[in-house]
């Protein structure tokens, strides 16, 4: 029995008879019938009789799909018989219908998948094929190249880039050159990102050989974009505050202490205060001037202490301050204080550090 492809090659020798004539638009000839019998012989070779044998499905359906494309070859259903043909040939690969799919690919003027096909044709046929139908592929094959243009197409400085020939991609460089084009207007472009498109418009003449160099252009660098940050929400400023605390001197811890109430005017580093001490009664106005920090600052302290007369005080007397204060803004409206300073009122009444803690609300 045959195999699978040399069943198909007795087939394909029926369709060679349709392609070839299409090729050459030759004027028709009379049927068969119509033709001295010496003359249907030597036109229409005969299948080998051993095709009749028993056909395996694969056979058989390999089979099927070259008759179909022959029939649709005769109708001038090219696409349609195209199918069939690629069918058949997945199925049981041969030359012969190579031969056939070359042919269909000319008719639908798609010259650079004919031309590949006989190509195949040839070389995969020529310890197998004879040598007349080799020369007649041959002939048809320089029919095409006859009536076609070549194209080869570089690109400068850009590995890479995509070609895109009449609106349709043909892949990215580098490609099989010489294009193999139709006579008339093309349009190709080539592609890269970060370049600019270069693009060359065709117009083509049979046999025309041209040498096609596109050169791309680099784009510019987008600018970065600028960072626009939000802008900060300023609250409003807190100038007045109430605050309460106590106080202690550093020097008699043990035996003094009394709480005490603060109120403040703040002009931006400068704050002006005023404290009331309970128990041992006495008046601090203050000054003090923010040194550096904002949420912790750190200020410098200026006070004159007033003691007042009043239970075990036997005077009223005014003395001289000054030290270091440190404030933590816990936030904007909540505040504490801790300062201490040196407290001078003279040889009868000595010196005295006065501490005190506490916090502050900020209006």
């Amino acid at each position: 029995m045959k195999s699978p492809s040399l069943l198909l090659a007795s087939l394909s020798a029926l369709a060679l008879v349709a392609t070839t004539s299409a090729a050459h638009a030759r004027p028709k000839k009379k049927p068969a019938a119509s033709r001295p019998k010496k003359d249907r012989d030597k036109a229409e070779p005969k299948p080998d009789l051993e095709s009749a044998a028993p056909k395996t499905p694969t056979q058989e359906e390999a089979d099927r799909h070259f008759r179909s494309g022959v029939t649709l070859y005769k109708e001038a259903k090219y696409s349609e018989a195209l199918a069939e043909f690629e069918r058949a040939y997945e199925i049981a690969p041969h030359p012969l219908v190579l031969y056939n799919i070359a042919g269909c690919q000319r008719e639908l003027s798609r010259y650079a998948e004919a031309v590949r096909y006989y190509r195949r044709f040839l070389e995969e046929g020529r310890d197998t094929i004879t040598k007349v139908r080799l020369d007649n592929a041959q002939g048809e094959l320089n029919d095409i190249l006859a009536r076609i243009a070549r194209v080869t197409v570089t690109v400068q400085e850009v590995e890479g880039a995509e070609l895109v020939l009449d609106g349709e991609a043909l892949g990215t460089l580098p490609l099989d050159m010489p294009l193999v084009l139709p006579p008339g207007e093309h349009k190709l472009v080539a592609r890269a990102a970060g370049y600019r498109d270069a693009e060359r418009v065709l117009r083509l003449a049979s046999g025309d050989e041209l040498q096609v160099d596109l050169t791309m252009v680099e784009l510019p660098a987008a600018p970065k974009a600028v960072r626009q940050d939000r802008p900060r929400k300023r609250h409003a400023a807190r100038r007045f505050s109430l605050g309460a605390g106590f106080g202690t001197n550093l020097r008699q811890v043990g035996e003094t202490g009394a709480p005490s109430a603060r109120l403040a005017l703040a002009m931006g580093r400068v704050e002006l205060g005023v404290e009331g001490v309970f128990v041992a009664y006495a008046v601090v106005p203050s000054l003090r001037v923010r040194l550096l920090g904002d949420a912790l600052s750190l200020h410098l302290v200026a006070a004159a202490p007033v003691a007042i007369k009043a239970g075990a005080m036997e005077e009223t007397f005014v003395a001289g301050a000054g030290g270091l204060g440190l404030r933590y803004r816990a936030s904007p409206a909540l505040a504490f204080r801790l300062e201490t300073y040196a407290s001078y009122a003279g040889k009868a009444h000595g010196t005295t550090v006065p501490t005190f803690f506490g916090g502050e609300l900020w209006f």
